[in-house]
């Protein structure tokens, strides 16, 4: 269960890592400005790897949380709103009001 949970932390710090480094549409990242293999760290080739990682990153992210909520609920009896403490209206019922004296 921790081993999960300190993957989720590593896939949530990688998300933000990711999409902090994507440019916005009019800018790239200028990570070489040549034609390198196949154009793959061009400012388009990157901001497309950058692009795929992050929404597999995402991907991830998302299925992990539903593990981990699997793994949560697997190991308890109650429901969440089993959980809450109960507040019964009889009690709220039968007190009076108190009326202020006026001096």
């Amino acid at each position: 269960m921790l081993t999960l949970i300190i993957i989720q932390l590593i896939l949530a710090v990688l998300m933000v890592i990711f999409v902090l480094l994507q440019g916005s549409d009019n800018e790239g990242l200028g990570l070489g400005g040549g034609g390198g293999v196949g154009g793959m760290m061009s400012p388009r080739g990157s901001a497309n790897l950058l692009s795929r990682l992050t929404a597999l990153t995402a991907t991830l992210f998302m299925v992990m949380s539903v593990v981990l909520t699997i793994f949560a609920s697997v190991g308890s009896e109650k429901n969440i709103l089993e959980s809450l403490p109960s507040i019964s209206s009889e009690e709220e019922i039968s007190e009076e009001p108190v009326i202020p004296e006026n001096n």
